[in-house]
């Protein structure tokens, strides 16, 4: 008999099963782009003549200078004109209209969320004429936004030394902003802390994004989900107060990191950061016991970055315009001495003698009858053999209730911590 299945086929199943990976690799791309809603900013403007009448259809084209993104526009009947969506960068901005000179602006810098506004004003002559002015002299104006906001540039990211690689400690250096856990080692993962208030506001009450998408932990709303590699960071930016309604959810500040992005050239770093027992002396604590060896202490970081344009010669993205990636990871390993101290058996009691301790009947010690003689020695047992386990005491820790010192012993050891 004939079954009549697809499992019968494997090519046609193969086929069907390369058709809904294609599908979903195409939704996983077009998701980032709703969610870069939150930390995209745009440039906006009018374009006029030199009687400030409107230019109605002129060409603006935005150019980032990497090169790999370009969005081009015409203006409207009032000669405005809007470019949406720009992650931040810098960028190239060029207007043309028929009868003017050309208009280029270079090297514009629009950072996270950011809102501009770039009003040109063009001169009649040839098209072939160009107006050539730099970033720093376009006259960069936000009018539409009363955001009282701090960027920190790729730039701080990269040179500013940070004890624990962890890019949230940088926002201390915005204004209104306060460490509330007094920490100087910037921790990560479920140990991590980002206890920080923003212009007396809650701790808890700041929003945390990365890339458009929440990234508060919102089961402790104290660390957070995803510490990004310092070097994959393009920059990020604080809201302290006065900011736009599509930062909602949270009544407190808000934090947008944005990451780096593969450009039209290869590029990437590799990294490791080391600390371990041979370069740092024992801690206070350690020095209590002069016989007991420098715990082990060791931090291992390391990692790498890669970008660059996703192309196959002369069939897909020749040009290295189109498509691109990056990638980012980092690893964490661990070992961070801590001194405990930790109550054992006196020698008289690992002998089994017990005739030290206040032992009364039945429990009102010490006011009943003491126990003496045979009923405070137990006879060798099993139990010896698991004595040899457990380190002599060296020293004391508190007092039982009769005012008898409590043996016990203080000792170093190194919990690994993967990450």
């Amino acid at each position: 008999m004939k079954r009549n299945s697809d499992f019968s086929n494997p090519r046609k199943n193969m086929l069907g099963a390369a058709w809904l990976a294609f599908v979903g690799l195409i939704i996983a791309l077009a998701l980032p782009l709703a969610s870069h809603a939150q930390d995209t900013g745009y440039i906006s403007g009018t374009v006029t003549d030199k009687s400030g009448s409107a230019v109605v259809g002129a060409e603006v084209v935005i150019t980032n200078t990497a090169g790999s993104l370009t969005r081009t526009t015409t203006t409207n009947a009032d000669g405005a004109y809007v470019v949406a969506g720009l992650p931040g960068a810098s960028y190239n901005i060029s207007v043309t209209a028929k009868g003017f000179q050309k208009y280029s602006a270079t090297n514009v810098v629009l950072d996270v969320a950011q809102k501009i506004r770039i009003d040109v004003q063009l001169t009649v002559g040839a098209i072939t004429e160009v107006v050539e002015v730099t970033g720093e002299s376009v006259a960069q104006v936000e009018t539409t936004s009363s955001d009282l906001t701090s960027t920190i540039t790729g730039k701080q990211i990269d040179q500013l030394v940070l004890n624990g690689r962890n890019f949230t400690q940088l926002v201390n250096l915005a204004p209104g902003v306060v460490n509330q856990t007094g920490q100087d080692e910037g921790t990560v993962g479920v140990y991590g802390n980002v206890a920080y208030s923003m212009n007396g506001g809650r701790t808890e009450y700041n929003n945390w994004e990365l890339d458009g998408g929440d990234n508060m932990d919102n089961g402790s709303n104290a660390t957070l989900n995803v510490y990004p590699n310092p070097e994959a960071i393009a920059e990020f930016k604080v809201l302290t107060s006065n900011y736009g309604a599509q930062y909602g959810r949270n009544g407190s500040g808000t934090v947008e990191v944005e990451t780096k992005s593969g450009g039209a050239s290869f590029h990437g770093s590799a990294f490791e950061y080391l600390r371990n027992e041979f370069f740092n002396a024992k801690s206070w604590d350690q020095g209590i016991d002069p016989t007991q060896p420098k715990a082990p202490y060791k931090k291992h970081d390391f990692g790498y970055t890669a970008g660059g344009p996703v192309y196959v010669p002369n069939h897909y993205n020749a040009d290295k315009k189109k498509t691109f990636f990056f990638f980012s990871e980092e690893w964490r390993r661990e070992k961070n001495p801590s001194t405990i101290t930790q109550n054992v058996p006196s020698d008289l009691e690992r002998s089994g003698n017990f005739s030290a301790l206040c032992i009364h009947e039945p429990t009102d010690c010490p006011t009943g009858p003491q126990v003496s003689g045979s009923h405070t020695v137990v006879p060798t047992g099993v139990g010896t053999a698991l004595l040899s386990l457990i380190p002599h005491a060296k020293t004391t820790n508190g007092t039982f209730s009769d005012g008898t010192p409590i043996p016990a012993v203080t000792q170093t050891v190194s919990t690994p911590t993967t990450w």
